[in-house]
């Protein structure tokens, strides 16, 4: 008597509940993936604001102090706000004269809030003059969509991305009407620019283009010179915003990852029970293979390989569901609010392979259970008599 069973036989004669099976375990790796893919919004879209522009842009005011200017000292207020004034332009010049510096202006700084579907964050961008504004737009690789650039006081160009999240319009005034849309950009950021209003009291910092090599600005101010605390001074650069994105990924990851891990849990416990139902049902066929000369290890091996049969399709199967998911979400619910996404998680696939990993060694359990209560048909038939 041959001591191989096919698996393949069980699957043909039996291919509504493979199909089950296949379908289950699909629904595992779709539901799971996309549950990260969605929550990713908030920290992909974060990363943007917080690490990519902080790259190209930062913003610098520096207290009196970096200058040696004392208030208290002075004739008058006026005289300080004089000094300051020719201090932060010689600031300026010398910026200019620094490698990685593209272009240096003294800004406008504007505030823009980002909600995603976990957590929130606000940023600031820098308005100038209608010269700082094209270079400003060119080096950070925006181009106008829609409407016009801006040419007056006021007047600003928000990202697309901006406009779908805060669900702005063209035309719209903004900050107690000070500020009015006039055009939308294209960009891969979130970028805000615009012309500053000279006579509004918002906050005024020294706005530099790099082109990426400046992490740390408030160490190539001490370089140059200028002495001062982290706490006294507004410095926004890639080293702030490395740290600011860490400590919101930190808030957002938390909650997500209670929502990621519950999913797995769930699903996983889903499995078990669907497979194990299966199992039940197929004791009396493993009575009569045993019954007819196969041995338990021959229909372990069976089982093995037909287990084996489902994950394999049901990954593949999976995967397309999930592809076709993800863009399907992006579309309908993530790029309506103009947040970003992560579509290739490697971390998580790994979750979802150490997940099948674990259903698949819980199986065994049932498996020999069921095995080891497999008997013949003669010893069935001698039980009743």
């Amino acid at each position: 008597m041959r001591q191989k069973l096919s698996a393949m036989n069980y699957i043909r004669n039996n291919k509504r509940r493979a199909a089950v099976l296949i379908v289950s375990l699909a629904l595992y790796l779709v539901i799971v993936y996309l549950t990260q893919f969605i929550l990713s919004s908030g920290t992909e879209s974060f990363k943007k604001i917080l690490v990519e522009d902080t790259k190209k842009m930062q913003l610098v005011q520096l207290p009196d102090s970096a200058f040696g200017i004392t208030r208290d000292e002075m004739e008058s207020e006026d005289a300080a706000k004089a000094a300051y004034t020719e201090a932060e332009a010689l600031l300026m010049e010398r910026l200019r004269e620094q490698a990685g510096v593209k272009a240096v202006q003294k800004a406008q700084s504007m505030g823009v809030t980002i909600y995603a579907l976990i957590g929130q964050y606000s940023f600031s961008f820098p308005l100038g003059d209608e010269a700082f504004v094209k270079v400003y737009m060119e080096h950070m690789g925006a181009t106008l969509k829609e409407g016009e650039l801006p040419d007056a006081p006021g007047e600003i160009i928000l990202a697309d991305g901006i406009m779908k999240n805060a669900g702005l319009t063209l035309g719209q005034k903004l900050s107690d009407k000070d500020f009015q849309i006039v055009g939308i950009a294209e960009s891969d950021t979130y970028f805000g620019g615009g012309i500053m209003v000279p006579e509004k009291d918002y906050s005024r910092p020294i706005c530099v283009l790099s082109d990426g090599s400046i992490k740390d600005m408030g160490a190539l101010l001490r370089k140059m010179g200028y002495e001062f605390s982290d706490n006294e001074a507004r410095i926004y650069d890639y080293k702030a915003g490395n740290a600011d994105y860490e400590d919101v990924f930190a808030e957002v990851e938390t909650p997500a990852n209670l929502v990621f891990k519950g999913v797995m849990i769930v699903m996983a416990i889903m499995l078990l029970l669907v497979y194990t139902t299966v199992l039940r049902d197929r004791h009396g066929e493993w009575c009569l293979y045993c019954s007819i000369g196969y041995s338990r290890k021959a229909i372990y091996f069976s089982i093995l390989r037909e287990m084996l049969f489902y994950f394999v399709v049901a990954v593949v199967v999976g995967t397309v569901l999930t592809i076709i998911g993800m863009v399907a979400v992006d579309a309908l619910l993530i790029a309506p609010m103009g947040l970003a996404c992560k579509y290739l998680d490697v971390s998580v696939m790994g979750e979802i392979v150490r997940g099948y990993a674990v259903v698949f060694a819980l199986l065994q359990l049932p498996i020999r259970f069921a095995l080891h209560k497999i008997r013949t048909v003669d010893a069935m038939e001698e039980d009743l008599y």
